[in-house]
């Protein structure tokens, strides 16, 4: 039992956030839901081999909860909210059930019908500041799926957040989790101190005619941030990722503006609201994919977030309704980047973590020892795998990913061997803002204002260029940098300097080698290393990454000369380099 004075500081560290959401406050917040449980306003308990022990939770107010069969057959009423039927009788490929507000802390059953591949719980409060979770998912039989806001048997609170959160099944192979189970599931939700009373549970169940997966589309909503890139460049992204995407293609794809306030997405705050902008985007499922042209310090320097494991393709406007991606320049690298992020928005973990002792819960994915992934991930024997968190160019799925992908609500399916993608769904009751106007095409020949040359990426890297060129994931908030400083060894200052100014290195790895380099020089070495960063941040044909890179690595560690090379950046041709530097005038 957690003691009084431990909760309430606690409870207090969870929600001292008023000057934005960081991500170290993040992951140690989300980690006290599970400690918080203890208390009288949140259940957790410990699950036993004989199943899960201690479990005598009531059905409590609101039991009727979601009728899910027949002809728009109805499900019974209760203080929670009235249950709705799955709608007509045909199948659909992606089936919704409004759960409706459910009371905390008691367990709501809702019905998944047969030939289920999967299903989806998109959970959301009325205030997005309070924090919710998914405590329990169980299905008819066995043991939950989702216990005590984590995969059974993980230490990873991946179903606990503000305002809105998500959970699916599969997520794992387990035996309770796959094959899909038909009848009554039940769900119950925990917040961190009772402040919490109910929330909002919607499902989106996948089906086809014979329970297997025969294909479907994945459409997309591109919001692109004014002379982030091109339309032109987004869709070679779009087609290379869908080249071989676990049987899923590429649907349809609509440009849709971005406010230029969203140029530089700076704290976690910002990119909550970005997410939450897509509200209106149209029809469902579709990936949100926000294209913006630079992302803060707050995200390590990664290229692109994903807004939950799962997000939410089905409804839009929340703060989990897709994933936010920088463009590096060169589009076959971009292409898996978005394999990695889309993999995280449809349900899929890394398949060994970088910054704790984890792994997935998937049995057909190999694991990396501590120690390896720690000193040379490249030996690590799942390096290949997508869902490496320092993927270089990776492109496999095993079986049991591309079935959590399959089970997911990311695309349009196809009911049967030979049909057609089913039509997108309905728009949502939900959605409060008018649809946005797409943009215009553009010409075939349209140039960006930013500088990003398409430099390839080392066909044969050395450890250290293999490094600072992979996927450096946010979700899980791995210092890479320190990393690649690591693997540099002795003389990590001489060999980042070489990088950076070598022009004809990859942008993205000339960027990254740049942070790390002002960061470990020490002495005289590091006074070298800020003249480097104000000279690359001021000049007007560097590329738009490495001057970026300039002016966060001197707002870190040399303020005066961030703020003096910001006045001279601000007055930039790039519209990625002024953004960022009007932000650190003031700083």
């Amino acid at each position: 039992m957690l003691a009084p004075t431990a909760f309430r500081s606690l409870s207090a560290s969870l929600r001292a956030s008023s000057a934005g959401l960081v991500r170290s406050s993040f992951f140690a917040a989300i980690a006290l839901v599970t400690l918080a449980a203890c208390g009288a306003t949140t259940r957790t308990e410990t699950q036993g081999t004989g199943g899960e022990g201690g479990e005598t939770w009531s059905a409590g107010p609101g039991v009727g909860g979601a009728g899910a069969g027949g002809a728009g057959g109805a499900g019974g009423t209760g203080a929670g909210g009235s249950g709705v039927g799955a709608g007509p009788s045909e199948l659909q490929s992606l089936e919704h059930i409004d759960v409706g507000d459910i009371a905390l802390n008691s367990l709501q059953p809702f019905e998944v019908p047969d030939r289920a591949l999967g299903l989806t719980v998109v959970v959301g409060t009325a205030n997005v500041n309070d924090v919710v979770g998914i405590n329990r998912l169980r299905p008819p039989s066995g043991e939950s799926v989702i216990f005590n806001y984590a995969m059974p048997n993980k230490s990873t609170l991946a179903f606990a957040n503000y305002g809105w959160v998500g959970g699916g099944s599969p997520q794992s192979d387990a035996a309770n989790a796959w094959p899909m189970q038909q009848g009554q599931w039940r769900i119950a939700l925990g917040d961190d101190d009772g402040s919490v009373t109910s929330a909002h549970v919607d499902v989106w169940i996948r089906r086809t005619k014979d329970g297997l997966f025969h294909g479907g589309v994945v459409d997309v909503n591109v919001f692109l941030a004014p002379n982030s890139t091109t339309q032109n460049y987004v869709n070679q992204v779009l087609s290379d990722m869908f080249v071989d995407y676990a049987g899923l293609g590429l649907g349809k794809v609509t440009f849709l503006p971005l406010d230029a306030s969203f140029t530089s997405v700076d704290n976690y705050d910002e990119y909550r609201n970005l997410l939450a902008s897509s509200a209106g985007a149209g029809d469902a499922p579709a990936l949100n994919l926000f294209v913006i042209g630079s992302f803060g310090s707050e995200f390590g320097q990664a290229i692109g977030v994903a807004g939950g494991i799962p997000g939410s393709t089905t409804l839009h406007g929340t703060t989990m309704s897709g994933v936010a991606y920088m463009p590096s320049g060169n589009p076959e690298y971009d292409a898996t980047v978005l394999r990695h992020e889309v993999g995280h928005l449809s349900g899929l973990f890394h398949t060994t973590e970088f910054s704790i002792e984890e792994t997935d819960p998937l049995s057909d994915t190999v694991e990396c020892p501590t120690s390896v992934m720690q000193s040379n991930p490249d030996n690590c024997p799942d390096v290949t795998n997508t869902m490496f968190p320092i993927a270089y160019g990776a492109t496999d799925l095993t079986e049991a990913q591309k079935r959590v992908l399959h089970g997911s609500a990311l695309y349009r399916g196809i009911l049967e061997e030979g049909g057609q993608p089913a039509p997108p769904l309905p728009p949502s009751s939900k959605k409060v803002a008018a649809p946005p106007s797409p943009l215009a095409p553009e010409p075939p020949f349209a140039l960006a204002a930013t500088r990003r040359p398409n430099k390839p990426l080392p066909a044969k890297p050395g450890a250290l260029e293999r490094v600072l060129g992979a996927v450096w994931c946010a979700h899980g908030k791995g210092d890479y940098e320190a990393l690649a400083i690591r693997i540099a060894g002795a003389t990590a200052p001489s060999k980042l300097r070489a990088l950076v100014i070598d022009e004809t290195a990859s942008e993205l790895i000339r960027a990254r080698a740049l942070g790390a380099y002002v960061r470990v020089a020490q002495g005289g070495e590091r006074a070298r290393a800020i003249t480097l960063a104000e000279t690359l941040a001021t000049q007007e044909n560097a590329s738009t990454d490495l001057r970026v890179s300039a002016l966060r690595s001197l707002a870190r560690f040399a303020p005066s000369q961030a703020r003096q090379s910001a006045v001279t950046a601000a007055q930039s041709g790039d519209p990625v380099v002024r953004s960022v530097a009007w932000s650190l005038r003031g700083k």
